[in-house]
């Protein structure tokens, strides 16, 4: 196996300052070796002694970031492309991955590890660094030392409060438009721009101009670049945070816009009048319809039990879907790798789309329909034994459904289940020869 490694100074847009040739055996080493190796090449052709290179990511020819710590031969093929960006160092591997945890990445206590609070994310949010201070009009606060440092607070405690809903309907237009999994988790101007229309944002006086330049403001800030750095999400394209910093942005601008003659107000109240009166009555009414056509999977008894009997099964799918690196105690696959192996069962671009999949994946991880009752995630997008099997239900239900399949529902599940089971590897064919014996 070998592979073609183009070397890109860190921060340079993948501008190529040499390319080597790597051969890798059967591709059985871990990716952080190909950075090493492609440095060491590197230093070598240019007479520096070995080190003077230090490897800080490796990125697809197509701009995915991948995760250092997985074997070469799980998602590569021989002659595939890869980049390497380097710097002086002296650490390694600075620039994040997605799904990579923090520094330091495990804690231990008396019961085994410490799994952060599910919304450490947002509760280290600094609203005023993220350049918020002047969103805050000061003549509000005459008078009131101190207070626009509490009202980012109020508007901070906002945010935490619609955090799940807003999760998930994120994720859900993530997906508008997108022709593979990988491009789940961030969203472009157009999916911003659509999301606003969705809930009513545009008026006669705030028009869909003023949310691009919105976007295009966030997008291109110094905060969000920085983040940048470590994410590598790319500068066209809003993450989770960023999309919940843009809200409150338009939140300011629309109230302006709207009320130009109203006494001035809290940033906190715009942002809850932009929640209450668009966001939370134009988008999770459609959003909750959507999520109650999976009822009768979550009703049916004869389909819960095949999926209890099959619970073995169903665990070792799963586990035949985690690339090969340690396992972490808690097997969760993320959906994006999923979305291969969907590819593979014949079952994603066949009989559902990247959209309806992620409106599967939003039942999957919440079980309930009512937005406001949603459940916020550290890692949305990773799926773990029992979010899984509701995955598999979805997927079941919704194709059942979407392609009028004759029958019992619980029978066609059966006949998925089945299918992949001996795609992914866990159940085997037993010849009618061995039977005969």
């Amino acid at each position: 196996m070998h592979l073609k490694v183009h070397l890109s100074p860190l921060a340079s847009g993948l501008s190529i300052d040499d390319t080597v040739e790597l051969y890798c055996g059967n591709g059985e080493q871990i990716l952080q070796w190909v950075g090493y190796a492609s440095c060491s090449r590197l230093a070598y052709n240019r007479g520096e002694v070995y080190g003077r290179f230090v490897p800080q990511s490796i990125t697809t020819k197509d701009g995915q970031n991948l995760d250092v710590d997985i074997v070469v031969n799980e998602i590569l093929s021989d002659g595939d492309e890869l980049y390497v960006e380097y710097s002086n160092g002296p650490q390694p591997y600075r620039v994040r991955w997605e799904g990579r945890p923090r520094s330091p990445p495990f804690k231990w206590g008396g019961e085994g590890e410490i799994v952060p609070s599910h919304d450490v994310w947002l509760m280290e949010v600094d609203l005023a660094k993220e350049g918020m201070l002047p969103l805050v009009d000061g003549d509000a606060h005459v008078d009131k030392p101190g207070r626009p440092e509490a009202d980012l607070q109020e508007v901070k405690k906002l945010l935490i409060q619609f955090a799940a809903p807003m999760q998930m309907v994120f994720y859900a237009w993530s997906a508008e438009g997108a022709s593979s999994g990988q491009q789940l988790g961030t969203i472009t101007l157009p999916q911003f721009r659509g999301m606003m229309q969705q809930a009513k944002v545009m008026t006669l006086t705030f028009g869909s101009e003023k949310v691009d330049e919105i976007f295009s403001g966030v997008v291109t800030s110094e905060h969000t670049l920085a983040r940048r750095l470590e994410s590598k999400n790319g500068v066209s394209s809003l993450d989770l945070l960023d999309f919940l910093i843009a809200v409150v942005h338009v939140a300011y601008h629309r109230y302006a816009a709207e009320k130009p003659n109203a006494t001035l107000q809290m940033l906190w109240i715009k942002v809850s009048a932009l929640y209450s009166e668009c966001i939370q009555p134009h988008m999770f009414p459609e959003l909750s319809k959507k999520l109650n056509r999976f009822a009768d999977a979550v009703s049916n008894a004869s389909a819960q039990l095949l999926l209890r009997r099959a619970n073995k099964l169903i665990e070792g799918t799963l586990d035949s879907c985690q690339l090969k690196r340690v396992r972490s105690a808690t097997v969760k696959v993320d959906l994006r790798w999923l979305c291969t192996h969907l590819t593979r069962w014949q079952l994603l671009g066949r009989d559902f789309n990247v959209q309806e999949l992620a409106l599967i994946a939003i039942f999957a991880k919440q079980t309930t329909t009512s937005p406001e009752a949603f459940v916020l995630h550290p890692q949305p997008l990773e799926y773990n034994y029992s979010e899984f099997e509701r995955l598999l239900l979805g997927m079941a239900h919704h194709i059942f459904v979407a392609k009028k399949k004759a029958g019992k529902f619980e029978e066609y599940l059966g006949e998925m289940l089945d299918m992949i089971f001996k795609k992914a590897g866990v159940l085997v064919d037993v010849a009618k020869d061995v039977m005969d014996e």
